[in-house]
């Protein structure tokens, strides 16, 4: 998967074998999904917006949602994006006199000279002081929200920012476990939170001391590892140099292969909605996972949908993979939903309320102590009307002249052949009296 320019990490290459069973009716199994594609910033009431229903369930009611998400949900918090106009990329070449694109401050041969390591633990500095003086926005509070319904199966974010870690229910671990339980959150790109040795591998917190001037970033555990092997007589090893843990383009990732194992989880685990917001997508890695997690949303009927100033990358491998386009600022999301919540609630108080049961009961009551009232009322009259009609008709049946009684006779044919005159065979009469007719 490693190619020039872009940072790999290891995923399970068994994922599909280990996808659930497609269904006949499943959107999966179609050729071509139809996308529908809407404007935010369309001003209109939110009962009249054609995508809110499909918003509202999927980051409501569905119960495993899963996020992909991009350096575009913190901007508002201050944070600038990478590939924008006013973003890092363009800032870092303006910064330094960069003759090529500011991408390459963020290569891992920024650390093969002295000049350009220098200028990148700069960089790194600087987005460090502006993410630990930034708040976690309206979508990252939305995020928080759904994963404290315990509804949030998973969150991939690219993001070094860590403004997510500051909320319920968003928290990570580094380094990621090989395997399970995972935490919410899941750092593709590692984060700026934590620094790293990259020759023993020890961790801390991220001091920005460390990276003020050249020279200043040797590993303390390295230097002290090699005075006590001088002590003991043996040959040093070296002093590595401190680094951010984050991963820049054409290195490996350290968690490449714990991300494997979490995606292979959750594709199990069968999700029921998908989110990717404020990404270009333009990491090999990352749209694996999101088309991967989008066939099996669609396994289970659910909703892919995009959120994004710009529109999905127009390559094969995702041409089928949203439901729904909505261009625009993701943070306006939270409002959307909240203004059709009041709007669900307004519909319900105009609807005629239900009586309670207490109250049918006693109405119940209250008519069938009625009807037996006025039964009791004219039961006296219904019954000497009985008894009248009773008395006319042993009247007229009485008056009726008796027939007389016929004989009917049961018994052998006197014709037939194996009959003889004895008196067991002879016809018997039976008399029938004309009431039992």
């Amino acid at each position: 998967m490693e190619s020039k320019g872009i940072s790999p990490f290891t995923l399970d290459t068994t994922l599909v074998d280990k996808q659930p069973k497609k269904r006949a009716c499943s959107r999966a199994t179609r050729t071509s999904i139809s996308r529908k594609t809407f404007d935010l910033k369309e001003q209109c009431e939110i009962k009249d917006r054609p995508y809110i229903k499909d918003l509202y369930y999927t980051l409501c009611k569905s119960k495993r949602l899963v996020v992909v998400v991009g350096a575009g949900i913190s901007v508002q918090a201050g944070i600038p994006d990478f590939r924008s106009s006013d973003g890092v990329f363009n800032t870092v070449k303006r910064s330094f006199n960069l003759k090529g694109s500011g991408q390459s401050m963020f290569d891992s041969s920024v650390y093969r000279d002295a000049g350009s390591t220098s200028m990148f633990h700069s960089m790194v500095n600087t987005l460090h002081s502006i993410s630990s003086t930034s708040l976690a926005t309206k979508f990252h509070h939305m995020l928080s929200k759904i994963s404290t319904e315990k509804r949030l199966l998973r969150l991939y974010t690219q993001n070094v920012d860590c403004l997510e870690l500051s909320l319920t229910g968003l928290s990570t671990a580094v380094p990621l476990p090989p395997k399970g339980p995972w935490p919410k959150t899941i750092q593709l790109h590692g984060g700026l939170k934590t620094m790293v040795c990259a020759k023993c591998g020890w961790m801390g917190p991220f001091d920005p001391s460390v990276f003020e001037q050249t020279g200043s970033s040797e590993c303390i555990e390295c230097r002290e590892l090699d005075d006590v092997r001088a002590v003991v007589g043996k040959r040093k090893q070296g002093i590595g140099r401190l680094r951010p843990r984050i991963v820049l383009y054409n290195e490996f990732n350290p968690d490449g292969e714990a991300i494997g194992s979490v995606t292979a989880a959750d594709l199990r685990s069968r999700p029921d909605a998908l989110l990717v917001v404020g990404t270009s997508l333009k990491v090999p890695g990352v749209r694996r996972i999101v088309k991967e997690m989008a066939e099996a949303v669609h396994l289970t009927g659910g909703q892919v949908i995009w959120m994004n100033e710009e529109e999905p990358p127009a390559i094969k491998m995702l041409e089928n993979s949203f439901d729904l386009v909505l261009k625009g600022d993701c943070q306006n999301i939270p409002d959307l939903i909240a203004q059709y919540q009041e709007h669900l609630q307004d519909e319900k108080s105009r609807r005629p309320k239900k009586r309670p049961k207490s109250e049918k009961n006693a109405d119940g009551l209250q008519q069938l102590q009625h009807i037996t009232t006025s039964s009791a009322q004219f039961a006296p009259k219904i019954e000497a009307n009985n008894l009248s009609n009773m008395f006319k008709v042993t009247k007229k049946a009485a008056s009726v002249p008796q027939s007389p009684a016929k004989p009917m006779k049961i018994g052998f044919n006197d014709k037939d052949d194996n009959s003889d005159n004895s008196d067991e065979h002879k016809p018997v009469n039976v008399y029938l009296k004309t009431e039992d007719r």
